[in-house]
């Protein structure tokens, strides 16, 4: 919630629940709710919490997965150095484009003029991560009636990729030039994690009637 509303959040529980306002406990209701940023979980949690109802204060974690929670290497394969079928976050230029051109595509389009199938393809499936609906349509069309070759394919995917990994390669230049950058933000999340911490103890206690102070 951060500190702040954390802070409003704990006086409008105190008001509520010592002196039975019904104001704090609209307020409180409504901060809780109004915050996008909480899980379902996290929400019951302090709904309960606040009105003294069952609390959920150690909620089993629940998965979170990206758009894309895995990405189809080379040959068509998970990413995997096992595999040999990656394309390295650091990786220079040169190497990214080399790899993306001698890609494996569908085996049944031996010449230029044999149609396709992109779901056979292995650079279809990056298609699907990087590029757009636009793209993505061309591909299709373009593919299933030969109107364009497989480096063609490849080719808005190569800039898409290459921009990426150039990106990381570069960002990841300013952090070993300065490494208290690092540092400041590996102590930020240390003291995001004890207050966190913290907070979720004291929560405990109080359920399990431990709180002596």
């Amino acid at each position: 919630m951060g500190s702040r509303n954390s802070a409003i959040y704990r006086t409008l529980r105190k008001e509520f629940q010592e002196k039975g306002a019904g104001d704090a406990l609209a307020r409180a209701r409504a901060l809780v709710e109004s915050n996008a940023r909480l899980t379902v979980a996290d929400r019951d949690r302090l709904f309960g919490f606040l009105e003294g109802t069952g609390i959920s204060i150690l909620p089993e974690p629940e998965v979170l997965l990206t758009a894309t929670p895995k990405i189809p290497g080379l040959d068509g394969r998970k990413m995997s150095k096992s595999y040999g079928n990656t394309i390295g976050l650091r990786e220079e230029t040169d190497s990214v484009v080399k790899k993306l051109k001698a890609m494996q595509t569908d085996p049944a389009r031996v010449r230029r003029t044999d149609p396709g199938d992109p779901g056979k393809c292995p650079v279809w499936e990056l298609h699907q991560v990087y590029s757009n609906a636009e793209t993505q349509a061309w591909v299709q069309q373009g593919c299933r009636s030969a109107a364009i070759g497989c480096l063609d394919c490849k080719g808005p995917l190569i800039e898409k990729i290459v921009e990426e990994v150039s990106g990381i390669s570069k960002r990841a230049v300013e952090f070993e030039e300065n490494p208290e950058l690092v540092r400041g933000i590996i102590a930020e999340g240390c003291e995001r994690a004890r207050a966190a911490a913290r907070d979720t103890l004291d929560a405990v206690r109080q359920a399990m009637a431990m709180n002596y102070r």
